[in-house]
């Protein structure tokens, strides 16, 4: 499996529109011309981790832990596998339910009721790797309580990467336009000229 020292980072890493898809992201299951060979993994080691993070603009104190890591890489695996039923129209497995179950069990443990400026507030009262991986977990569950139509995977076979689609009227259909988008138009157009 390829990882982050292998290839540059993609031009648009944070397109998605939601954590739990950006998360996602971090592994590119499509082999490209630009990216190398599927699977790439963004995040392969707890300091790949740390660095994504950072680029997003999530504090973390330090990479993860060899455990915590492989308890990351087990939600995005499950997290996928969830989304992907989504996007196909098909009911999720059980077992990758119920990794995402587990993860909203633990970040309802975490939640603690603090007097706020208007009365009072749920916070997660964990800190930095665990709240991070609490806040996929509740996004992701957001997400499919929301409309499941807004889930989406760009349809680049390159490229495969999962977006959540905000329009008015579901009409984004790239994760980029001025990527993925823009090289559909160029097939399209030498496939007339042809």
């Amino acid at each position: 499996m390829s990882n982050a020292h292998d290839h540059p980072l993609p031009k648009h890493e944070f397109l998605a529109g939601r954590l739990a898809l950006d998360f996602c992201n971090t592994l590119s299951r499509a082999d490209s011309e630009l990216w190398g060979p599927a699977p790439r993994d963004r995040i392969a080691e707890g300091r790949d981790f740390h660095a994504w993070a950072k680029r997003r603009g999530l504090a973390l104190d330090g990479a993860p832990s060899p455990a915590a890591l492989k308890r990351l890489h087990r939600l995005r695996a499950a997290l996928f596998a969830v989304f992907d039923a989504v996007c196909d129209g098909t009911a999720p497995r059980a077992p990758d339910l119920a990794v995402l179950n587990a993860e909203l069990s633990a970040a309802r443990l975490a939640e603690r009721l603090v007097p706020g400026r208007k009365g009072y507030v749920l916070t997660d009262g964990a800190g930095g790797l665990d709240r991070l991986r609490h806040d996929i977990a509740r996004d992701a569950a957001e997400l499919l309580l929301g409309d499941p139509r807004r889930i989406k995977a760009c349809p680049n076979d390159e490229c495969r990467w999962l977006f959540h689609d905000a329009s008015k009227n579901l009409s984004r259909r790239w994760c980029a336009m001025d990527d993925c988008g823009t090289r559909d138009k160029v097939r399209r157009f030498r496939r007339r000229q042809d």
